[in-house]
């Protein structure tokens, strides 16, 4: 099966990551950069470089990787030949209704599909609240976003025998009591038991509940330290007492880029139109492994 040519528009961090992922990828192929500066880049080997995605050859797609206000012409100009778009503006609420609106009147006028939104936030992100909400209707959502660093505790665990580099966080619950989740690099033959018990037993842990996680590579999450604590409770009153929660550390990213390949793989089970995660069946998002992943997942 002939792979589909996808073209990254732009390469700031998502334009590299969404570039880095393409050519990694088994469905989907890179078939150029578009940049103001037409230059050469080391990192893309033999893939073309250009001011302009006319000059590309075999374009089924592109990922728009620019600043939220250039999202529009950007699109404007590349739907206008007909060529499906996928972007991640960093929009919410009636911001994002009015964008999406504008793309949809383009995309209609020019015959052209798109899919808005598809990043993390707003994207997969806003389908694990939309499915929160979904299993608890008649309730509140929290989100919490931004994992905090605290140095003074990380110093400390680093100071426990057996840990060769530690990383403590901290979040803070609905009810505002703080947790310490401490990610700890061990030394070779260290008992992770044992540091667990010594970090706990800190004076400096002692007034908190704190969470020990052996991890190989602290620098790694350091690259990449973005945390997420969502909660859905039900409403007061509510006989059910439901509560759902999700914790997760991730390269934001990443997750937006690996969302963005995804709603490409989409585009050719779509219509005409500007569609947001919300109008695509979850199995087009795996394009023609849609079976195989029903067969799966389900």
């Amino acid at each position: 099966m002939k792979k589909r040519r996808i073209a990254v528009v732009g390469l700031g961090k998502l334009g590299r990551t969404c570039a880095e992922a393409l050519l990694a990828d088994q469905t989907l192929t890179l078939a150029g950069v578009v940049r103001r500066s037409a230059a050469s880049v080391d990192w893309l080997g033999d893939v073309p470089v250009v001011g302009h995605l006319s000059e590309l050859q075999e374009v089924d797609a592109a990922l728009l990787c620019v600043p939220p206000d250039s999202v529009l012409g950007t699109a404007q100009e590349i739907m206008q030949k007909r060529t499906p778009v996928v972007e991640c503006a960093r929009l919410h609420g009636e911001a994002f209704v009015a964008h999406h609106a504008e793309m949809q009147r383009m995309a209609h006028l020019y015959k052209a599909r798109a899919v808005v939104g598809a990043g993390w936030d707003p994207g997969i992100l806003s389908l694990l609240r939309g499915q929160f909400a979904l299993l608890i209707p008649h309730g509140h959502t929290q989100s919490s976003l931004h994992t905090a660093t605290s140095l003074h505790h990380t110093l400390a665990a680093e100071g426990i025998g057996g840990v060769r580099k530690a990383l403590a966080t901290e979040l803070i619950t609905r009810d505002g009591t703080a947790q310490r989740y401490v990610y700890v690099e061990l030394e070779p033959g260290a008992d992770a038991a044992a540091v667990e018990q010594a970090i706990s037993r800190d004076p400096l842990y002692l007034d908190e509940q704190t969470l020990v996680f052996p991890v190989d590579s602290v620098a790694a999450l350091e690259e990449s330290n973005r945390g997420l604590l969502l909660e859905r409770h039900a409403a007061a009153g509510d006989p059910s007492h439901a509560s759902l929660l999700l914790e997760a550390r991730f390269n934001e990213t990443q997750l937006a880029a690996r969302m963005m390949l995804a709603a490409a793989r989409a585009l050719p089970f779509l219509h005409a139109g500007a569609h947001s995660l919300f109008d695509l069946p979850p199995g087009v998002l795996w394009g023609d492994q849609g079976t195989a992943s029903a067969r799966e997942w389900m």
